[in-house]
Parts: C-alpha cells; structure tokens; sequence
C-alpha cells in the first residue's frame, strides 16, 4: 500500500558510484589518498621552510649595511615571528590534511585527536600512511581521482628525500653515539680509578 506521507526515497549509491572530485592542495574538506596525504604535508613543509630561509636570506642582507646592535636584533625578532606564524600554518594544514586522510578511510576527523597520546599518535600516522581508502564514495564525500603522474613523481622525490634525511641522521648520530659511548667509559674508568 502506498503511503501519501512516507518520505521518498531513491537508490542514489549506484549514482555516487563513480563519481570523484580532484583535491585541492589548500582545501579544508574532502578526502586524499595516501600519496596525496605525504606528497601535500611533506611538500607545504619544505615550501615553508624555503619561504622562511629566502626572508631570513633577505632581511640579513637588508640590515647586513646596518651595525647598530638594535636593527640585528629587530630583523632576529621579525625572522622570529615570521617562522612562528608559518609553523603555526604548517600544523594547521597538517591538522587538516591528517583529518582529510581520516575522511578518505571513512573515520570521523576527531581522530585526530589521538595524535596527542604517545605512541598511539606513531600508530595513526602509520595507518595513515599504509591503510588505503574507501574506494567510492563514503559518508565524507566522492573518492579523489587517481594519482596524476605530478603527483607520483612528487611522491618519488619526496621518499628519497626521505631516504636521504635518514641516511644522513644515521652517518652523524651513530659515530657521535659511538664517542659518547668511549667518553662514558673513560670517564667511568677515571671515576673508578679514583675511588681506589
């Protein structure tokens, strides 16, 4: 029987199927893939990094002419603010890729609150990472296109950066652990030579 005042309804799954959007790199909602999500966070952080390192360049070449001691320490504290605004808005948009993320895995963004617990916080970043997404659409929205080839090769660049990173934090911290470690000793040695 057909009810005057039931609400309609329609099959609208197999009509969102297939449809998808292009993310924006600025944009507040919507979800990313895994490629996206390191391509747009690691990408923001070395264009931050750049801009701050081009003023620094900039502001010590302007008050370079300058010798009184009160115009270095203004271009200090102005380089000093800058940076603190632009790492304000890296966390800010990292905030907010890391809830986009979240939406592409269908999970509510306040999730991301559990970045504040320790090792739990290791733990998101690796699902993050590694869990792939919805595959249509999900309750946040359409699935992202594919991957253009920019950002695959944004996403190649920026592993072996990473790579790199590490491959030299590893050539620096494992022979100054090593000379920490004979220091530790010898002043052990010292100590206990004293002793007796």
């Amino acid at each position: 029987m057909n009810q005057p005042y039931q609400a309609p309804s329609a099959d609208v799954s197999a009509a969102n199927a297939d449809e998808s959007y292009q993310p924006k790199f600025f944009a507040a909602s919507g979800r990313i893939g895994r490629m996206r999500y390191v391509v747009y966070a690691f990408g923001l952080t070395m264009l931050s990094y750049l801009a701050i390192a081009v003023v620094g360049g900039i502001l010590a070449a302007i008050m370079g002419g300058f010798d009184s001691a009160s115009a270095n320490s203004g271009a200090t504290m102005l380089l000093g603010f800058l940076a603190m605004v632009v790492m304000l808005f890296i966390l800010v948009m990292t905030v907010i890729y890391a809830i986009r993320r979240l939406n592409d895995i269908n999970a509510s963004g306040w999730f991301v609150l559990l970045f504040l617990v320790p090792i739990v916080n290791l733990i998101m970043g690796l699902l993050l990472i590694f869990m792939p997404g919805t595959r249509g659409a999900n309750k946040f929205g359409p699935r992202p296109v594919a991957n253009s080839g920019g950002v695959i090769a944004a996403f190649v660049v920026v592993t072996v950066l990473f790579v790199g990173y590490i491959g030299v934090l590893m050539a620096v911290a494992v022979p100054a652990y090593n000379q920490y470690v004979e220091r530790a000793q010898a002043a052990s040695e010292m100590q206990y030579d004293y002793d007796y």
